[in-house]
């Protein structure tokens, strides 16, 4: 006696228990369909390719500024003169800022050549907001939405970077400083006539 409360089992009738060819091509369309919206290559190729140039070009600037402030640092410990260490501290600082506009006009020239955002204004504005992490001001269309994530990792790392070798900046000058005022103190200590 079969109870009411458990549905019964139906043997399958022939016209379900074989899918035909159509169905499995259609499936197979729609996994590739679905592979493409889950890993959109094209987005992914083109930040991909441009995150590597950023990122080499920031390796780049960053090496030579960083070089030029070991270098200008010796001179200015030998003249001992502290508003030239201040001097320096600043243009390094600009230097580093000037680099990651550079960066953001990068990305705002992809964007408009691309085809992707074509006013330059908008572009750069989202770029900007972006590379900042602060987020998406507006949105691209749906076949490059993997690039605004790629900008804000692009942001990440390069401004993770900048951090570091800012503390290091930090660390050198302060040391420059307490040099050139030691400096100083000595001189002044070697000028006191004898009591």
């Amino acid at each position: 006696m079969a109870s009411s409360k458990f549905p019964q089992r139906s043997e399958p009738d022939a016209s379900t228990s074989a899918p035909s060819e159509p169905v499995l091509h259609q499936t197979t369309s729609d996994v590739e369909a679905a592979l493409t919206q889950a890993l959109p290559v094209p987005d992914i190729a083109f930040g991909g390719i441009l995150l590597l140039v950023v990122i080499m070009f920031h390796a780049f600037w960053v090496r030579l500024i960083t070089g030029s402030f070991l270098k200008r640092g010796q001179a200015i410990r030998a003249l001992a003169q502290v508003w030239r260490a201040d001097l320096l501290f600043s243009i390094m600082v600009i230097g580093l800022l000037a680099v990651h506009l550079a960066e953001v006009a990068m990305w705002s020239a992809a964007l408009v050549f691309g085809g992707i955002e074509p006013n330059w204004d908008k572009a750069a504005y989202f770029s900007a907001n972006c590379y900042t992490t602060m987020g998406e001001p507006f949105s691209l269309p749906h076949a490059w939405r993997i690039v605004p994530p790629i900008i804000a990792m692009s942001g990440i790392f390069t401004t993770a970077w900048t951090a570091s070798v800012l503390v290091d900046f930090v660390s050198r000058y302060n040391d420059l400083r307490a040099d050139i005022m030691a400096g100083r103190l000595k001189n002044r200590a070697g000028r006191k006539p004898p009591p």
